[in-house]
């Protein structure tokens, strides 16, 4: 066993792909042991020189490409190779949306032990270049600024990036130009657009406290730079802003909602808008709804589920995100939401022990999920449970969990907001098990 282990990661052989991960890999097999190999497509006969061993599996490099997979393109990017930020742009893009959809159903049923659910064609952005609306550039001790290397922290430096907004894209010299400008030590910048022209806001993370020098260059760089809307600079315990820190985001039509530049919300613009819809359609709102949003953010669905219903709680436990909600509410003179700054699995079990009631629950997690509030969850009562998630793994498991607790998986909806990335957004209904 020793033996075969160390012939597989010293010799280059030759294997044909299969699939695509869940992950920068396409995925091959020898002798009943399966190959991941990062930069293949599916269809490609390659020469694997193996990388490490892993018992049950062998990560390994491209050594030669022998046949090409007719799914495969030439990648339009000068830095794919050497960037790790889009790990499947030799992929065609239909291959990537199908390989994304599989690996939400995958699992579902692997991970979840789920099956009698309605799996959809996956829904693709309107277009898959020129999307994101932020974008993260590391910084090293050089004041360098791009993106690291694949599965290092070798940082490689861009001048362009062709998955940016055309105007977050242009600002890349700005903050190169202001990274170098800046006495404090950063961590990353994030060049953050709204959805109106001319709204352009540099992030950064400061590593330590705000050096003296830095206000004043800031205030000065900013009025020197008319693209740039504002600036902002955060630490731990600390933050400073210059300019308008906000950007405005549209919802939906007819709702624009002021967001801080450095609070979260979907990076893709035009994707954001179909999954709103999506939600709000699955939902089937009403005025006799009263609705519980889990993570709720700063109101990128509460205001629209608002808009249509009896009433919302919106529960999140970041405070500026849900202070930017409160803001648009009043804003828009939505005054049917209830905010709750807390942590979320202790604000449900609170309102299940309050006996509350909701006919439907929203839940949009961050990658780790919502591990643990299934028990919780079902005393609430709700007729339908949306679960909007970035991880296919962690949505399996917690929809697993609520499967337990009366509730039975009716559809999912896997979305594509993250083109030439394996990441992949999906929707979730789940519905009591006596529900037809």
């Amino acid at each position: 066993m020793v033996t075969a282990a160390i012939s597989m990661s010293t010799k280059d052989f030759e294997i044909k792909i299969d699939s695509l991960s869940y992950g920068p890999y396409g995925i091959g097999r020898r002798e009943g042991r399966v190959i991941f190999v990062p930069l293949t497509v599916p269809g490609d006969e390659v020469e694997v020189r193996g990388v490490e061993d892993k018992g049950n599996y062998v990560l390994g490099e491209l050594a030669r490409l022998i046949k090409p997979s007719p799914q495969r393109q030439t990648p339009p990017c000068p830095y794919f190779g050497s960037c790790g930020g889009c790990p499947w742009q030799q992929v065609q893009y239909e291959t990537q949306l199908a390989a994304k959809a599989k690996s939400v159903e995958d699992a579902l049923r692997r991970i979840g032990k789920l099956d009698g659910f309605e799996l959809l064609p996956i829904l693709p952005p309107p277009q898959p270049y020129h999307y994101r609306r932020r974008i993260r550039l590391q910084s090293d001790h050089n004041r360098r600024l791009g993106f690291y290397r694949p599965f290092s922290h070798e940082l490689i430096e861009i001048d362009s990036c062709l998955i940016a907004d055309p105007q977050v894209d242009r600002c890349l010299g700005h903050a190169r130009r202001w990274l170098t400008a800046l006495k404090s030590k950063i961590r990353y910048l994030e060049i953050v657009s709204g959805d109106e022209n001319g709204q352009v806001v540099l992030v950064g993370d400061a590593e330590g406290g705000l050096a003296l020098e830095d206000d004043a260059t800031s205030a000065r760089f900013l009025d020197q730079h008319e693209e740039l809307s504002g600036l902002i600079l955060f630490g731990r315990g600390w933050r400073r802003s210059w300019g308008e820190e906000k950007i405005l985001v549209d919802a939906e039509d007819g709702l624009k909602m002021e967001i801080d530049a450095d609070v979260f919300l979907q990076v893709n613009q035009e994707g954001n808008r179909q999954l709103v819809r999506e939600v709000l359609q699955w939902g089937g709102f009403h005025e006799r709804d009263r609705v519980l949003e889990l993570y709720c953010g700063a109101g990128n669905f509460t205001l629209p589920v608002a808009r249509r219903s009896r009433g919302v709680v919106g529960v999140d436990g970041n405070p500026r995100s849900v202070e930017n909600g409160r803001r648009n509410s009043r804003l828009h003179r939505v005054k049917n939401i209830r905010w709750i700054d807390d942590d979320v699995r202790k604000a449900v079990r609170h309102l299940a022990e309050a006996a509350e009631k909701f006919s439907k629950v929203i839940l949009n997690p961050p990658r780790f999920g919502a591990k643990g509030l299934d028990e919780d969850l079902a005393r609430l009562g709700a007729e339908k449970i949306l679960y909007v998630s970035c991880n296919p793994a962690t949505l399996a498991r917690d929809l697993s969990a609520m499967s337990q607790r009366g509730y039975r998986l009716k559809r999912v909806l896997p979305i594509d907001l993250f083109p030439h990335t394996f990441h992949v957004e999906a929707l979730a209904e789940m519905v009591p098990d006596d529900q037809t």
